[in-house]
């Protein structure tokens, strides 16, 4: 059994040790809600973005029709005029299709090389924590 001086310095530290605990959890439910209340304010700016992309590509499609149009009619108008627009669009779209194809083969691959290199890294943290 100890002296009343020494159970009164344990239960002192025990107020410390519980009011520590009490602050700690504290501070980490105040910095969640903050990055909550970022997150939320970022994804607001997300969706406006979002919905300023929608309406251009609505207004793009209108002015992609009336090109079409313009195109035929420049090309003769009727089978020859829609004949030829087609033939454009499908160059366009072919060109497009393989750069697309080998930016995205350089992405993944870049993409793999940065995984691979986080993973090797937090593996070390881990072995090195050990």
């Amino acid at each position: 059994m100890g002296t009343p001086e020494t159970e009164r310095r344990e239960q002192s530290i025990a107020e410390h040790v519980r009011g520590l605990s009490e602050e700690s959890a504290g501070l980490v439910r105040e910095q969640a809600q903050l990055i909550r209340d970022d997150l939320i304010d970022e994804l607001k700016r997300l969706g406006l973005g979002g919905v300023m992309l929608g309406g251009a590509g609505l207004l793009g499609l209108g002015a992609f029709g009336t090109l079409t149009a313009g195109l035929v009619s420049a090309f003769g108008g009727g089978k020859r005029g829609a004949l030829t627009a087609t033939v454009l669009y499908g160059a366009a779209a072919g060109g497009l299709g393989v750069a697309g194809r080998e930016q995205l083969r350089k992405s993944a691959a870049r993409a793999a090389d940065t995984v691979g290199r986080d993973v090797q890294a937090a593996a070390e943290g881990v072995r090195q924590a050990s």
